[in-house]
């Protein structure tokens, strides 16, 4: 008998028309139901079926994120919610677990897919008329977040059901391949590489273009529309890393921040400036507006249109995740975090606040509206390291982890920026502040918050220095992104190179000295030390809705 996979599903159709008032594109009615080949029947609609996807993309990031962090490193779990007491605690059966439901993956998935063969079938219709550039952009959009989507559920569940085709009935999925976390990252660059109708990945659409001019372009900030599918690159290189393929992460990377680099007074992967120190680390989190050079992939919220994240209920104002106090004292360990004498890492203090004398909340999502990013500028650092530290490329690995390139070009090269590209190949001039008139330079992921530099090994022709740098690595990872589902995935990574030991002793020690967690931490070591980090969760069976 075939097994029936019920997706549950409703398409945020909507029929409108360029002529209608450009607001009406993003708010998209949730009861409204895919109207089959009614679906896109005037050009309007190629956009605001775009921004059903994004409203499911909305319902889907803040879910994504307790799947991670509820299971990592840094929080333990209330009584308060007992479906998120049972994920956290990695307990066997969460079939039934609304956390643990795959299904709000799927429902982004089975979007992109009916908006893809919808919009194909209206240019089909209106080949004189369509936009070219504008259906290029938009398809290009709906794969990058089909491809985020779908690496993201891998990371999670550690197997997918793989499906190109659009949804508008129950289907039998049992056709469809099951794909582990390898299969699914090979498969989502064949997605961005091969595209749909000719069309790869990389195109974009500027949303703050089209709607110049308009009467709602200053309403809801519609420029941050551009920031909600993920870069081409940044998507392409991470996928790049899970496949180990470290040459081409800096084969990505570096052209990207290069341009970044040249174009540094409003561009997203400049960060090593004063935009990035110290003293300005509280906006990356503060409010609901968007910083330029911050930002890379983000989903925002407008409650006026009724979009909220729950991320600031359940972790701040009544939370059901608190960090320890163990895992809060990790930035003040000179073991864990190197500190020059007398100094903090200003991330302690903007990450958390206090919940009692041994329990901190996060701070991150003080607002309901706060942003969820997809991408930081400061994870193309951590993804570029991690790549040069297995490339032997240890000069450049090192520098860019602490005092960063401005600072060797001046004290090495002793200011010859030719001298210092030809030791740091394919890194621009723009790297460094290459005149007097240069405005910017790198000042390295540590060196930007005043941090003392990390030892890291060079010499990477022993692999025992290799395996040494790459903990370093997953320090920062832990340091910067409590909350924001990225240590999660970093930790599997490292365990899957060098043994499920080194996930195991991070996640347990959140449970030092946490009354009522020791049973509960004995059983996490032994499943996380036998590889059962994965959610748990029976994909073959008639659970996905």
């Amino acid at each position: 008998m075939k097994t029936k996979l019920i997706f549950k599903y409703t398409f945020f159709g909507m029929a409108l028309s360029l002529l209608a008032a450009c607001s009406d594109f993003f708010e998209p009615e949730n009861k409204t139901v895919l109207r089959g080949d009614e679906y896109i029947g005037e050009s309007g609609e190629m956009y605001s079926g775009f921004a059903g996807i994004v409203t499911r993309m909305q319902a889907l990031v803040d879910h994504n994120i307790y799947l991670f962090d509820s299971r990592a490193e840094t929080f333990v779990p209330t009584d308060r919610d007992t479906e998120m007491l049972n994920l956290s605690n990695y307990e066997d059966n969460l079939n039934g677990n609304s956390y643990a439901d795959p299904s709000k993956y799927y429902d982004v998935i089975i979007s992109c897919n009916d908006y893809l063969a919808k919009i194909y079938a209206y240019k089909k219709e209106h080949a004189s008329s369509i936009d070219m550039t504008h259906y290029e952009g938009l398809v290009g959009g709906a794969l990058r977040i089909k491809a985020w989507t779908y690496l993201n559920l891998a990371k999670v569940y550690g197997k997918v059901v793989w499906f190109d085709d659009p949804m508008t009935s129950m289907k039998d999925y049992s056709q469809y391949p099951r794909l582990d976390l390898d299969q699914t990252v090979k498969a989502c660059i064949d997605l961005l590489e091969k595209g749909y109708d000719g069309i790869n990945a990389s195109h974009t659409f500027d949303w703050s273009e089209w709607l110049a001019g308009t009467d709602n372009i200053n309403e809801g900030n519609w420029g941050n529309w551009n920031y909600m599918t993920p870069p081409y690159f940044a998507l392409a290189a991470e996928l790049a890393l899970w496949q180990e393929d470290y040459q081409r992460v800096v084969d990505i990377l570096l052209p990207a921040m290069n341009n970044a680099f040249e174009t540094s007074s409003g561009y997203y992967v400049y960060m090593c400036s004063e935009n990035y120190s110290a003293k300005n680390y509280y906006r990356i989190f503060n409010g609901t507006k968007l910083e330029a050079h911050i930002v890379a992939g983000a989903i925002t919220y407008n409650s006026k249109k009724a979009q909220t994240n729950t991320l600031s209920r359940n972790f701040y104002s009544a939370p059901i995740l608190l960090a320890s106090e163990a895992a809060k004292a990790r930035y003040s360990d000179s073991e864990f975090n190197p500190l020059k004498k007398n100094s903090t890492d200003i991330r302690e203090d903007q990450n958390f606040a206090s919940h009692s004398d041994t329990e901190w909340k996060l701070r991150r999502y003080r607002s309901s509206e706060s942003a969820v990013y997809m991408y930081r500028s400061v994870e193309f650092y951590l993804m570029l390291i991690e790549a040069l530290n297995h490339l032997d490329r240890g000069l450049e690995m090192e520098i860019l982890m602490n005092s960063g390139c401005d600072k060797y070009c001046t004290d090495v090269c002793k200011g010859d920026v030719d001298v210092f590209m030809e030791t740091f190949k394919g890194f621009s001039k723009y790297w460094v502040q290459y005149s007097t008139s240069a405005k910017h330079g790198d000042f390295g992921f540590r060196g930007c918050l005043g941090l003392q530099s990390r030892s890291m090994k060079t010499d990477l022709t022993d692999a025992e220095n290799i395996r040494h740098n790459d903990m370093e690595i997953l320090k920062e990872y832990i340091l910067e992104f409590p909350g924001e589902g990225k240590t999660f995935p970093a930790m599997i990574r490292m365990a899957r190179r060098y043994g499920n030991d080194i996930i195991a002793d991070l996640v347990c020690e959140k449970y030092k000295d946490v009354v009522g967690f020791e049973s509960v931490s004995e059983k996490v070591r032994s499943k996380l030390e036998a590889g059962q980090y994965f959610v748990s969760w029976d994909i073959d069976g008639t659970s996905l809705h």
